[in-house]
């Protein structure tokens, strides 16, 4: 399985902002002024983006946003789940709170 060439590619400090104002369902006119640039050039960095990731839409940035920052912690290892599935340590069991009793009706 070779790996996904969205993940070797890096977005510059202007994109990265853009794909996070997007990915907290931000306009372009409300990025724009965030920005202190013009919509036309917010849809530029868009355009660029979208080129970049070939993707076709904001939802999509949104998420290549979400997975970019995601810290590696919370990543799945696929790599060491595969090679080796004893070494992945099952998530803990949530403890229950405790039942208490109620008064009858």
């Amino acid at each position: 399985m070779s790996p996904d060439p969205k993940d070797s590619i890096t977005p510059t400090p202007r994109e990265r902002e853009l794909m996070m104002l997007i990915a907290r369902g931000m306009q372009n006119k409300n990025i724009a002024y965030e920005l202190k640039i013009s919509e036309n050039t917010v849809r530029a960095h868009i355009g660029n983006i979208m080129r970049k990731y070939r993707l076709q839409n904001r939802t999509q940035i949104a998420i290549i946003y979400a997975l970019k920052t995601v810290p590696l912690s919370l990543r799945p290892d696929r790599a060491r789940s595969v090679a080796n599935p004893a070494a992945v340590k099952p998530a803990p069991a949530l403890a229950q709170a405790p039942r208490v009793p109620t008064a009858p009706d």
